[in-house]
């Protein structure tokens, strides 16, 4: 029984690497899709009221758009730890410029075969995750590394050389 117990735990522990993408088009895209909808809905609620299209996008983005603040620095490294739970690593896109990081999750319900098995039914709707992260400095995106474990994903990526220190 203490073997179950002991493979389940390492199991658990281990972590998944989620892999890094250059190009950001499908996650842009995806990520406008979701504003673009929601700013949709924000129009049909305030009864089809016409010039609040801009005051509508943005509060739609500021939904559907998270933006993390902490990253944390060490030596030449930054680093985000975000929880993101009901994902898997598959469900994951992680895109790393010089300037910033966007991190898609969507959790497609023709995957969730589980909880369809757990609940009885499956959600037909995607439920989807943005978040956006600024570095203090420009960053080297060759350098990015990016995994989850226990429901937490922790992106690493080196300052680029040059760049300078945000620590004090």
């Amino acid at each position: 029984m203490s073997n179950q117990t002991a493979a389940t735990r390492s199991k658990e522990t281990s972590s998944s690497p989620v892999p890094i993408q250059r190009e950001r088009g499908n996650v842009l895209e995806r990520l406008n899709g979701e504003v673009s909808r929601r700013a949709y809905e924000l129009y049909q609620q305030s009864g089809n009221e016409l010039g609040q299209d801009l005051m509508n996008w943005l509060q739609a983005e500021s939904q559907v758009l998270q933006r993390l603040s902490e990253i944390r620095e060490s030596g030449s490294w930054y680093t985000i730890n975000t929880p993101i739970r009901g994902f898997k690593p598959e469900d994951i896109h992680v895109t790393v410029d010089e300037g910033s990081a966007l991190i898609a999750a969507t959790n497609n319900p023709q995957n969730s075969e589980n909880q369809t098995m757990s609940t009885g039914s499956a959600s037909s709707v995607n439920q989807s995750v943005f978040l956006l992260a600024q570095w203090p400095a420009e960053v080297d995106p060759a350098t990015a590394s990016a995994y989850i474990k226990n429901d937490t994903l922790t992106l690493t990526v080196k300052r680029a050389s040059g760049a300078p220190s945000t620590a004090a």
